[in-house]
């Protein structure tokens, strides 16, 4: 069980890595578009 739970948590870790990466990757090219 322990392992089971190391392994969903390294999944969710990846996905807010992945996540976070691609949140920092919409906020730089936000001011780039011409939104406003």
């Amino acid at each position: 069980m322990i392992r089971t739970f190391d392994a969903l948590g390294r999944q969710a870790f990846a996905l807010v890595a992945a996540f976070s990466v691609a949140a920092l990757m919409i906020g730089a090219a936000v001011p780039v578009s011409p939104i406003a």
